[in-house]
């Protein structure tokens, strides 16, 4: 998504209609050149005070909030991102790019029920597998284990699935795995939440079948093994990385 980001950014700033001669004095063209300078140099503190300042000086560039709104995300700053991203679906429903955005943005701000039923509607939009899995892994925070179960199901019998990875947490970083590997560990892990331990197993076998260095699969599978006097195990979903930005499916 990050790709997306300062893609979306370098046409904004090099659009045929954009460019500005560099000894214009126009105000509204110096702060194009403030801002094409401190984007170059990844200075985003810099470039959103110039994007205010090009708002300020033509209130009617409603394609200036695209921009900030990117800016904030790509600076982590989900809370400013959520904030000007909502404004932009609010106005165009229709904005399924910045819709996404912003429940990534919710997502990491902690706003899960939120973040999900923005999911559901970007599923409802077009059918990506990765929107679905993403309401997968929110249904297993909010604990709904019935419907991550069923979402799950949807995943794993979709051939679409075959073809895409998912970043995963893991202790020292990420690992991209196979979404259906991801999605069987998932599946595992609400098996032990409803205390079907045999169940659990056999999804993590599957997840490891399908990716064998997987090491969510690989750590919940020897959890399980080790666990002592009848003690529940703990095991770590496969809960997706946030992404830095919308992305094509």
């Amino acid at each position: 998504m990050t790709k997306f980001i300062f893609g979306f950014l370098l046409m904004f700033v090099t659009g045929g209609n954009l460019l500005v001669a560099q000894t214009s004095t126009d105000p509204f063209d110096v702060q194009m050149r403030f801002y094409k300078s401190a984007l170059k140099n990844y200075d985003l503190q810099a470039a959103t005070v110039a994007l205010y300042t090009m708002q300020a000086l033509k209130p009617e560039r409603a394609d200036l909030n695209d921009s900030l709104a990117l800016l904030y995300f790509a600076g982590e700053r989900y809370a400013q991102a959520y904030l000007v991203g909502q404004a932009i679906v609010n106005a165009d429903p229709k904005r399924n790019d910045m819709l996404e955005m912003v429940a990534v943005s919710k997502q990491n701000l902690g706003m899960i029920k939120e973040s999900l039923a923005d999911y559901e509607k970007l599923y409802a939009a077009d059918k990506s597998v990765y929107f679905l899995y993403q309401m997968a892994t929110l249904q297993y925070q909010l604990k709904r284990y019935g419907e991550c179960i069923a979402s799950l199901d949807q995943i794993l019998a979709s051939a679409d699935a075959d073809k895409q990875k998912v970043p995963t947490r893991v202790q020292n970083g990420s690992q991209d795995a196979p979404m259906k590997a991801a999605a069987y560990n998932v599946k595992g892990v609400c098996a032990l939440e409803l205390n079907q331990p045999e169940i659990a197993k056999e999804n993590f076998n599957k997840a490891l079948q399908i990716f064998p260095d997987f090491v969510l699969a690989k750590t919940n599978l020897e959890t399980m093994e080790k666990k002592q006097n009848g003690a529940k195990p703990t095991a770590t979903s496969a809960t997706t990385k946030p992404a830095a930005a919308p992305v094509k499916h």
